[in-house]
């Protein structure tokens, strides 16, 4: 490819015949010249030029007819035919868990002393002095490496619980130098232990002579000293310690997710939204510092709140919008709580776990007892199917997470029961189930029948292979990540990265990922050679759409974004690697795209190789 040129020109037609006829009005602020323009409206699907006029864009065409609207001030950058395609639109971010984990500590690919101190000293060297570094997660890859496809000889890791060493133990001698500032408190994945170094334990009061509550351990050396390592209930006495994260500190996250997201082409985020978080979104965009649009979704316990104070469809502005409420039925696949009719295969007894926004008040595991002929909807109404009642009239739809086959027909029940009983089946509602993740075969037409959007998460493909099998056996695994049988059905399909992940794995925002798992069904490594499931392949069009115009409709934005349209706001990604050709015809290249600039609202937000 050319090496790109970017330049600040005159283009001389458009002068001569601005003079002829006394001068351009509203000239353009910025033209795309060159590109392969990737625009997803079906009235004009492709192009070789952009012009943006603001925030919006003027014209979409040929190079003649968008350097036309340039003046003397105009930005003209010749993209040498680089790919454009509509900003992307991230379905499903915690933005604070991913900022936490980049400026705080990521463990997950780590299981021994070297890169365990490391990760522990790099994060005390960003953090202000005082600041806690928690979570951390380690040992997530220790049993089955990142890369590995999950079966015998593709990538088993050879250390963790399989060694006669047993799961890698640090002990807070390995870290107490490096965070003399910073008291710390990370967890293995699997929250089985945790490891506090001496600071914590000074401010939490635990010394070699306390004793271990019930319930907890407190490890201690041969010679009676206290190790930092800690279980069960006595992690509550140094969590009890643990002070609130500085408004600051969050800024400073928010501020790594934005980098994070520009550089990848992402231009809105659809996030899990705090209170505390909201604050945060709302002193950046007040400094002119958001470079994402961040779509706003509280969890719907909020929503007698919320909805009291007013905020209904469509509040906000373009920067910060309200499009749902977020709310859970059971566990996740990485800590073996999804629910399911059958146990899991590595784990007997273990069905998962309902969550308790679900349950009428004062009962616990109700929906535990439901078998496949009964319908949900037949119990006593349910806490989760009141919110819902609730949120029908503020026109912000459900985006309902459920996982196992049996949360998944759980919360098709509920919806089919309050859309039936509100009579808006067939109304345009956007009701969402988040993640999708392993459905029956009996339960896909469901979702066309409901009209529902499935927001899924392909990069789960790539890294959950190597252990899903193993936990829910090969005949399960068929409805996993079914996306082919999800669209088939009717579902609108929306993608998200899922970004940071779960305690079991690392999810990232970059959408190459995502992408690249929809078209092969393969882990990074290109395992397995023909796909996992492979019937359930998207295209490479279906799947960059899953991450554009789907979620722009689904959030009720496809008028203002989603596609490269004039009159849309000018939300753009650049690529050095052409996403529809490398899609076809060898995806592996899709893990080497590279956003060579990010617009937003017709500002470069990113420049690769900019100061």
């Amino acid at each position: 490819m050319t090496k790109l040129t970017v330049t600040l020109v005159l283009a001389a037609a458009a002068v001569a015949g601005a003079c002829a006829t006394g001068g351009l009005e509203d000239p353009a602020d910025l033209v795309l010249i060159n590109g392969d323009v990737y625009t997803l409206d079906e009235a004009r699907p492709a192009a070789e030029a952009v012009a943006i006029r603001g925030e919006r864009i003027a014209v979409v065409g040929s190079n003649a007819q968008a350097q036309a609207l340039a003046g003397p001030d105009t930005r003209v950058i010749d993209l040498g035919g680089a790919f454009v395609s509509p900003g992307f639109n991230d379905g499903h971010v915690h933005v604070e868990s991913t900022g936490a984990l980049i400026v705080g500590v990521n463990l997950l690919e780590v299981h021994e002393p070297e890169g365990f101190r490391e990760e522990i000293a790099r994060a005390a060297e960003r953090l202000a002095p005082g600041s806690w570094i928690t979570r951390g997660d380690w040992g997530a890859y220790e049993q089955w490496e990142a890369g590995s496809a999950g079966r015998e000889g593709e990538g088993a890791a050879e250390a963790g619980a399989a060694s006669a060493g047993g799961p890698f133990t640090p002990h807070r001698d390995l870290i107490d130098d490096v965070t003399p500032n910073h008291p710390v408190l990370v967890n293995r994945f699997d929250r089985s232990m945790y490891l506090a170094n001496s600071l914590a334990l000074e401010m939490a009061g635990i010394t070699d002579a306390t004793p271990a509550p019930p319930g907890g351990t407190i490890a201690k050396s041969e010679d009676g000293r206290v190790t930092g390592i800690l279980t069960g209930s006595a992690v509550d006495l140094v969590r009890a310690a643990i002070t609130p994260k500085s408004f600051e500190q969050r800024l400073m996250e928010v501020r790594a997710v934005l980098r994070e997201a520009r550089e990848g082409g992402v231009t809105t985020i659809q996030d899990i939204t705090s209170s505390e978080q909201l604050r945060a979104y709302q002193e950046l965009h007040a400094r002119g510092e958001l470079t994402a649009r961040i779509n706003i979704r509280p969890s719907l316990d909020n929503v007698t709140h919320t909805g009291g104070l007013g905020i209904t469809r469509g509040f906000g502005d373009d920067w910060l919008r309200f499009i749902g409420y977020k709310a859970w039925v059971d566990g996740i696949m990485g800590g073996s709580s999804a629910m399911f009719y059958e146990e899991y295969d590595h784990a007997p007894g273990n069905f998962g776990i309902v969550r308790q926004i679900m349950l009428p008040e004062g009962v616990d595991g109700l929906a535990l007892s439901l078998s496949r002929d009964q319908n949900y909807a037949e119990f006593p109404q349910g806490n989760l199917q009141r919110l819902m009642e609730e949120a029908v009239p503020t026109g912000l739809p459900p985006h309902i997470h459920a996982i196992g086959d049996k949360g998944v027909k759980i919360l098709l029940d509920l919806f089919e029961a309050v859309l039936s009983e509100h009579d808006i089946i067939e109304a345009d509602h956007r009701w969402r189930m988040i993640h999708a993740q392993v459905v029956e075969e009996a339960d896909f037409h469901r979702f066309g029948e409901l009209n529902l959007v499935a927001e899924v998460n392909p990069y789960h493909i790539s890294d959950d292979m190597r252990w899903m099998e193993e936990r829910i056996g090969p005949e399960r695994s068929r409805g996993a990540y079914a996306f082919r049988s999800l669209k088939d059905a009717g579902a609108v399909l929306v993608f998200g990265s899922d970004s940071p992940g779960t305690n079991a794995a690392r999810y990232f925002l970059h959408p190459r990922y995502g992408l690249y798992a929809a078209v092969s069904r393969q882990t990074l490594t290109g395992e397995p050679a023909e796909g996992w499931f492979p019937d359930q392949r998207l295209t490479i069009e279906e799947a960059i759409e899953a991450y554009t115009r789907n979620p722009a409709w689904a959030s009720f934005e496809e008028d203002i974004k989603g596609t490269l349209t004039p009159g849309k706001l000018a939300d753009i990604a650049v690529f050095d690697v052409d996403l529809i050709e490398a899609g076809r015809t060898d995806p592996a290249r899709l893990l080497e795209a590279e956003a060579l600039y990010t617009i937003v609202g017709g500002r470069v937000v990113h420049e690769r190789g900019a100061p």
